[in-house]
Order: C-alpha cells, then structure tokens, then sequence
C-alpha cells in the first residue's frame, strides 16, 4: 500500500499513514463527512436499541431482570444521544475514534447481561454478537484498530460468558469460529477501504501540490515576462520609457491626433550644468538628479502624456491633445516647479534647473526625429539664451 511518494506511505496493519502529521491533516480533511456518517450509524444503533428493547417485555415482565436489560438500554441510547451532540460541536470525536469505541464496548456489554437473563434466546444473542462485530467495520466509522479492540473485548467477553454456562472445550471452539468470523472479514474489508481513502487523499494532495507549484511557476513567469517586458521599455535608471517605447507611443499619438484633427507637442528638455553636479558631487548624485526629475516630470504630467530619457541628461516630453500654446504653459510650470524643489542628497540640498524647448508636431513629420531637431534648435537657443527657460521652435 504505497503511493507515489514515500512521505504518504500507509500501515499495511493499521491502514494509516506511517507520518503522524499526514494522518493528523487527514483526520481533519476527512472530520465533517465522518461525523455525519457516524452520526447516522449512532442513530440507528439508538432505534434497533429500542425496538428490541420491546420484545423484553412479553417474555419478562415487570420484573428486575426486564428493570436490568431496559436500564443498560437506556444508559446506552443515553450515551449514544450524548455523542450524536458533541460530534455536532466537536466532530473531531469522529476521526479519534476513542469516545465511540467506549460505547462499543459498553454496548458489548448488555449482551453480555442478555445471555445470562434472556436464557430462551441464547442462540440468537450470540448471533446477533456476530452481526454486531461485523457492524462495528461496517457501518460504524472509527479506526481499524480500534474497532478489532471492540472485536477482540465482544468475542473474549461471549467466550467467557458461554464458559460460565458450563459449555466445553468443541462449543467454545465453534463459537471462537462463530465470532471470528465477521472479525476477520470486517477487518480485512475496513483495513482496505480506509487505506484506499487515504491513498485518494495522498493522490489528492500530490496533484494540489503540483497544481499549486504550477500556479506559482505562471505567475512567476508572468511577473518575470512583466519584468522583461519593463526592462526592454524602459530606461533602468530612472524608470521612464526608452527611446523605441517612446517613438512607438510617439507615432500612435500621432496618428491618433491627426485622425482627430487635434494637435500633439513634442519637448526636449536638458537638465543645466549636469556636468558640473557630476564632477563637484559626483556620479551617484548625478543619478539622484536624473531621478529626481524624472520623478517630478512623470507626476506632474497627465497619465496620458509621455515622458522618456533621451540619453545622458535629455529628456522627451510628448504632450497629446495639446496646442503650442499650451505645451509652452505646462512645460514652464514643470520649469518652476523643478527650480523650486531642489535634490535633498546626504551633501545637502542641490537646486536644479533645466532648458527646454518645444515645438508643436506637424501633419507632415512623418518621424519623430523631425520634431525632435526642431525641439533641439529651440533647446540650444535656450542654453545660449542663459539657460533655465523654455524656448519654442
């Protein structure tokens, strides 16, 4: 009884799995089913209880001998009903199996008392002993070893009470036949049924797991997909579009505006003395500085406008559904706001500022390098101009 992985190896004997943790997750995977159907087991065994119960009388009468049997009967169907309501709150009772095996035992019991009281039925309380062993595998959920411990108490306690009554040596070997019987075949059935949930549950778990290490791995290549595609779009530095994903936004917006008859604005900007911050600070502040820009560039625009780093210390600006002027109005306010927010560094505050120049992109810039040379000229006009401006071209 082996599954595909050691770890959810199964007792050839108890029918559980040899790790206790295994078999403590499946007794709670497998807890709320097995209370219901103990529960339904234990209802039953209350009303054949009683039923029986009934045939004492016209043969006993008000005597103390029926005062015995329908006392342990009702102690019985009293400790089976206790039990029907803790599995409701405790269904745990279920799968450990000790709480029904005490009530099996004491079941056993009354018969016992059966064979010295109701001496006209004496062949019929020891076959209903039989059946009763063979129920106990059958139709009582617990676990193997715990319902051959009923077993092995049912058919000492016959043999001993048929010992009692004088019987020798070839009826107590009949009757050991009689009782065993339904022991072995019960055993043998439970052992193979419950070893066979478990392996449904190993084989279960197995394919959860693979399912599980599946749902991982797709999402890991998905984040890393996501990741490669960041990668190949974006500048790694400062995180904004690269020069092909900015052409491919670029002619899209384009397009779109010429359809639209709406215009487009295209802006370089060129962060001032860049050179001179690398060499006085050094080049991890001047990565600061490019981030630091990026950052306010990208917040201060719409989601729909397109920022990109044009190398070194440029920047492109694509600026859709926008007009000449317009561009010219938010490209100064993103000036101001560069000039008025400086890099807070460990070598202090560092004011930064930067040129740019715009211009307005037209029917016929099929390119986006068209509007880029015209945004240049209009750049190093502003840096002959004393920088820190924006100039329109």
């Amino acid at each position: 009884m082996e599954t595909t992985q050691p770890k959810y190896q199964i007792s050839a004997w108890r029918g559980e799995f040899s790790d206790p943790h295994i078999e403590q997750a499946y007794r709670r995977y497998t807890e709320a089913v097995t209370a219901r159907s103990l529960r339904r087991g234990l209802i039953v065994w209350m009303v054949l209880l009683l039923l029986f119960g009934l045939l004492d009388y016209p043969v006993l009468g008000s005597s103390v001998d029926f005062a015995i049997l329908a006392g342990l009967r009702l102690a019985t169907v009293a400790a089976l009903l206790t039990l029907v309501f803790q599995l409701k709150r405790k269904p745990s009772l279920a799968t450990d199996g000790y709480a029904v095996t005490a009530i099996e035992i004491f079941g056993f019991v009354l018969f016992f008392f059966m064979y010295f009281i109701r001496h006209d039925i004496v062949s019929w309380v020891i076959g209903v002993a039989a059946m009763m062993i063979l129920s106990l595998y059958v139709f009582i959920p617990n676990r193997v070893y715990l319902s051959t411990t009923t077993a092995v108490f049912g058919t000492s306690g016959m043999l001993y009470c048929v010992w009692l009554n004088g019987f020798g040596a070839a009826e107590l070997i009949g009757l050991l036949f009689i009782l065993a019987l339904p022991a072995v075949v019960g055993f043998f059935f439970t052992l193979r049924f419950q070893a066979g949930q478990r392996q449904q549950y190993a084989l279960f778990q197995q394919v959860t797991s693979i399912n599980r290490n599946l749902q991982d791995e797709i999402k890991r290549r998905e984040a890393l997909e996501e990741e490669l595609k960041r990668q190949a779009t974006t500048d790694p530095l400062t995180g904004l579009f690269n020069r092909r994903q900015y052409e491919m936004l670029f002619n899209r917006e384009r397009e779109r505006c010429n359809r639209q008859h709406k215009y487009i604005c295209l802006c370089v900007a060129d962060l001032d003395h860049f050179k001179r911050i690398n060499d006085t600070y050094g080049h991890d502040i001047g990565d600061q500085a490019l981030r630091h820009t990026a950052d306010l560039f990208t917040n201060l625009l719409r989601q729909s406008d397109v920022v990109g780093r044009f190398g070194g210390e440029e920047f492109v600006l694509i600026l859709p559904d926008t007009d000449l002027e317009q561009a010219v109005a938010v490209i100064n306010r993103l000036r101001q706001e560069l000039e008025e927010t400086p890099l807070r560094s460990a070598v202090g505050d560092i004011k930064l500022t930067a040129t740019f120049g715009v211009t307005q992109v037209f029917t016929g810039d099929e390119a986006i390098e068209a509007a880029i040379k015209r945004a240049d000229q209009g750049l190093y006009e502003g840096k002959g101009a004393g920088r820190n401006r924006v100039m329109t071209a």
